[in-house]
């Protein structure tokens, strides 16, 4: 037992001692603290800031513009998506626009690139500027690019070009109405 007893003894004299080595009774001069690591807990039911209607008007007309390219590079709509971004005077020109590259049996390929300005609120409307960059999109029939489309006055359609989307709330969502090529401004 006594074997026992002084192995026991040797781990309590060795236990004590190395608390005592760690322990800091400012004694020394040289020695330095050392920082005592807090835990910082960040907050994990942060609540997002709501978004103002224009910025869920300028969320919409980007949606809307995936949409839209989409559909110009597959020539065909799917109305699902479309019906839950636009209304009015843009819903009838995307399958407008959509069925005449349709019709001409061209193919559109490529990304368009959009840079939105800031959306300008008028109570129940907000008009949103998007420069729109072409220059990665083609346009082509039997292999063969297509010509550009014109301004009213015949010349080539700008690159990139500002086109100004008219965007309402309906049923408690902002849909693109309407769209307007801005021809006598540039981007």
């Amino acid at each position: 037992m006594r074997k026992h007893h002084s192995a026991l003894g040797g781990v309590a004299l060795a236990l004590a001692l190395t608390l005592t080595g760690c322990s800091d009774d400012s004694t020394d001069p040289e020695a330095e603290d050392t920082p005592t690591a807090t835990r910082t807990e960040t907050p994990t039911s942060a609540s997002p800031t709501p978004m103002t209607p224009e910025e869920k008007a300028a969320a919409q007309l980007i949606t809307y513009l995936e949409v839209r390219d989409d559909a110009l590079r597959a020539a065909t709509i799917d109305f699902k998506r479309l019906n839950k971004v636009a209304t009015g005077q843009e819903f009838l020109n995307l399958q407008q626009n959509v069925s005449g590259i349709e019709r001409s049996g061209s193919k559109v390929t490529g990304e368009y690139v959009h840079l939105l300005d800031e959306p300008r609120d008028r109570g129940s409307q907000v008009f949103i500027t998007d420069c729109e960059d072409r220059s990665g999109v083609e346009r082509t029939k039997d292999g063969k690019p297509v010509p550009e489309p014109k301004d009213p006055e015949g010349n080539p359609l700008r690159n990139p070009v500002p086109i100004e989307y008219e965007l309402i709330k309906q049923k408690g969502r902002w849909l693109v109405n309407s769209s307007n090529v801005l021809w006598d401004k540039s981007c």
